[in-house]
């Protein structure tokens, strides 16, 4: 047993026995566990060939020897660290294990690069080792854009620093077919490990795609899938539905949203189990997200007043044992009949029990929520409208600049006369239930993000609505497919830097500074095509500075009375 879990069902605890009645009669569980597509839609498209996440533990249980044995093989011949390439499902969960798990003394020092962003670019070529370090190039499809570019960049490098034997430097995962086969087999890249294709990005934890960055970082991956199949077993058909978490979370996800209680707010401690957060971010806003409908995780770095939560909430807690601060707000929330799901952590490598169980209840509530919860049909509009601008460089200039200080200008949704009114107006399409959305194309920065975070708090004590911080353009791989498919709650504030540094994009007309402009207003046009209203701020270094003028002006009556 690593973890205990509680739960309180509030004011819809008849709805959810309901619920369970409907998964019961209709054999939901025994259908989901057989692959039966048909518990979504009638079109097996996209759905058939993304169920074998159920069974992955399986298959790559018996590939861990193999996986050790290069993992050895490599710090043998010098290796001392890895840098993962990729963008989503291809680097989100092994972020995750690396901040979660413990790692072993002789393994390879694990950094993550998901960003187009010149400066944290820059800053991991200065970590890289050179002739110590191995890449790992990410990629479902083979052709992610930010993925390619990367490669590019640290190509170049290595075959500056390494004598002809760049290649060897380099590792692919990706899905048997891709172009990215082609690039490696060119590229004399030191192996290819060709993953399950039947298995969805942000549902292949398990798999490959996690499993190889997983043991390259030092992680016991032999707990982390035994973990995992304690995770199955909570989900198994043959326990009765109230014993089952996965029917259970699956029916309180699906329940609330369709109350219109559709924002689980989430809550960890310990704290380096927040990546968590980035994770399930992206598992349920993109499965969920679409047609219309969608739930929204909202991560908060600490519990506030009960009152300062709106009655589209309820709340997810994973605690450490004993954590008394944590049980005083669970205590607090159920004397308000908010619903809650609470986890209590026994060993880290609960982890793997946990992120399958939230894989098969997403499955779970998309069967509530009508719809298909495997694909992403909104994801490839940023993508489009990105390329076009690539293409189009006049198409990236912001016009009817409103200045705000000497580091900020706002591009406003449409004409207005300054930037509080520009704001005012933005803030009254906000309902009750909507949600506000940062989007950061900015640098992994501890000072920038403690300043979202004074934003984030800023606008949720003063509107009670829910505020999300995404860094771009990880986001568009994440929350990106909820913030255009669902029914137009959000509304949405970019930041944009100005004036970062110039890193050529290898074999490119473009730079990297260039790159990241066009995805920010490439999602902009992508949100205003949906109907969604977007502000752009341009800042300037020190951009903490420019957050902080963007936060004061923030601070003043441009809300509207509720």
């Amino acid at each position: 047993m690593k973890s205990k879990i509680s739960v309180f069902y509030g004011t819809v605890e008849e709805d959810i026995k309901i619920a369970l009645e409907d998964l019961a009669k209709k054999k939901i569980i025994e259908r989901i566990w057989q692959k039966d597509h048909t518990v979504w839609k009638k079109d097996p498209k996209e759905i058939s060939n993304r169920l074998d996440w159920l069974t992955i533990v399986e298959e790559t249980e018996s590939q861990i020897g193999e996986l050790r044995q290069f993992a050895s093989e490599l710090y043998q011949a010098g290796f001392r660290q890895a840098i993962l390439l990729g963008m989503g499902g291809s680097s989100l969960a092994p972020e995750l294990f690396a901040q979660v798990l413990p790692r072993s003394d002789n393994a390879l020092e694990f950094l993550v690069l998901d960003t187009t962003d010149a400066e944290t670019i820059s800053r991991y070529t200065q970590l890289a080792h050179q002739k110590k370090t191995l890449y790992i190039v990410s990629t479902k499809s083979g052709n992610t854009l930010e993925t390619l570019m990367l490669f590019r960049h640290f190509f170049a490098l290595a075959q500056k620093k390494n004598d002809g034997e760049a290649g060897q430097h380099f590792v692919a995962i990706t899905d048997p077919g891709s172009p990215l086969i082609d690039l490696a087999q060119e590229h004399r890249f030191h192996k290819i490990f060709l993953n399950n294709p039947n298995i969805g990005g942000r549902y292949s934890a398990f798999s490959l795609f996690g499993l190889v960055p997983a043991i390259l970082a030092g992680i016991n991956v032999t707990y982390l899938l035994e973990s995992a199949k304690e995770g199955m077993q909570k989900c198994s058909p043959d326990l009765p539905l109230w014993e089952n978490y996965g029917a259970l979370l699956g029916s309180m996800m699906g329940v609330l949203a369709r109350k219109g209680q559709d924002k689980p707010t989430f809550f960890f401690s310990p704290r380096r189990w927040k990546s968590f957060g980035d994770w399930i971010e992206q598992l349920i806003a993109e499965s969920t997200g679409k047609e219309g409908k969608g739930i929204l995780p909202v991560i908060e770095l600490f519990p506030q007043h009960v009152n300062q939560y709106g009655k589209d909430r309820w709340f997810v807690v994973i605690s450490e044992e004993k954590d008394i601060s944590m049980e005083q707000f669970l205590q607090k929330i159920r004397q308000e009949n908010y619903p809650f799901f609470h986890v209590e952590l026994t060993d880290p490598y609960a982890l793997g029990e946990q992120m399958f169980l939230w894989e098969f209840a997403t499955a779970v509530a998309g069967y509530f929520l009508e719809i298909n919860p495997f694909d992403q049909p909104n994801v490839e509009e940023t993508k489009v409208l990105t390329k076009k601008r690539i293409q189009s460089p006049q198409a990236l200039s912001g016009k009817d600049l409103l200045p705000v200080s000497e580091t900020v200008k706002i591009i406003p949704d449409h004409y207005t006369s300054s930037p509080q009114e520009a704001f005012a107006h933005l803030f009254s399409r906000l309902s009750q239930d909507g949600y506000i959305a940062l989007q950061a194309f900015l640098p992994y920065r501890k000072d920038i993000e403690e300043e979202l975070w004074k934003i984030a708090s800023l606008l949720r004590d003063k509107t009670h609505c829910a505020v999300t911080i995404g860094f771009g353009p990880r986001f568009l791989h994440s929350t990106g497919q909820l913030h255009k498919g669902d029914a137009g709650k959000g509304v949405f504030i970019q930041f944009l830097n100005e004036n970062a540094p110039s890193l050529p994009v290898p074999g490119e007309s473009f730079d990297f500074d260039f790159l990241k402009r066009a995805q920010t207003f490439g999602d902009r046009e992508a949100l205003q095509n949906r109907g969604r209203m977007v502000i752009t701020c341009l800042v300037t270094e020190p951009i903490s500075k420019a957050l902080a003028a963007i936060r004061r002006l923030l601070e003043n009556p441009l809300f509207p009375e509720r």
